[in-house]
């Protein structure tokens, strides 16, 4: 053999050797660097695209942001609430895995998570919802969307990404546009649905509010 090539299978040899033996002092040095760190970090992002499919790569995409940074390491500064569900005490203790200092576990308490983090979870009497609401701006997504933790992370979904490529500013008055029409879509509905009621109202002879008190008491237990 030549002698570049008895060089090259020395060198191979004694580094064969040395991390054989546990001397890793060299790996740990390079490490450090930051182009190897950076590649690493580029590695690992395109090995997740591996296993995703194309159709999917988008969502995966605002899925990877949003666990990343969505779920502890945002400081919310912009007020913005998502109304995830009305429920019992009970049902959110279950939900969060946590105890409300709350003897009345059937008090039906309404649950809000701000937008940018999900661990900011605000508790509030059903009673004291339209003071929360008045001084909160407050969306709460897509009807159409009937599980709470689709409709939360749907909203995000967009609100990230109207962030990313509009910025904040734009990104919160989009959101809260969006909420005041469907807002006016539920009143439209709400009306049409009234109007409806007046034969049933004198038929079991109850008044529009006490009709409606029972109708919000059934909602508020579903």
């Amino acid at each position: 053999m030549n002698k570049e090539i008895l060089k090259q299978i020395k060198q191979e040899y004694n580094e064969l050797h040395k991390i054989a033996k546990g001397d890793l002092k060299e790996i740990e040095e390079l490490e450090k660097s930051p182009i190897v760190q950076r590649y690493k970090y580029l590695l690992n992002i395109k090995k997740s695209f591996d296993r995703v499919d194309d159709c999917y790569r988008q969502s995966h995409i605002f899925g990877e942001i949003i666990n990343k940074y969505g779920n502890g390491l945002i400081e919310p500064t912009n007020n913005l609430w998502f109304w995830f569900l009305d429920g019992s005490v009970s049902k959110y203790e279950e939900m969060f895995k946590t105890v409300l200092d709350e003897t009345d576990k059937d008090r039906i308490v309404c649950i809000y998570l701000d937008l940018e983090n999900s661990k900011k979870v605000i508790v509030v009497p059903i009673e004291e919802q339209d003071t929360f609401e008045a001084m909160h701006k407050v969306i709460r997504g897509k009807r159409t969307i009937f599980n709470a933790q689709d409709r939360y992370f749907n909203a995000r979904y967009e609100y990230f990404n109207l962030c990313i490529n509009e910025g904040q500013e734009i990104a919160i008055r989009t959101m809260l546009h969006e909420e005041n029409c469907r807002l006016e879509e539920t009143k439209k509905v709400r009306n049409e649905e009234l109007k409806d009621l007046n034969d049933y109202l004198n038929y079991n002879l109850i008044s529009q509010e006490e009709y409606e008190k029972r109708r919000q008491l059934v909602l508020s237990k579903k």
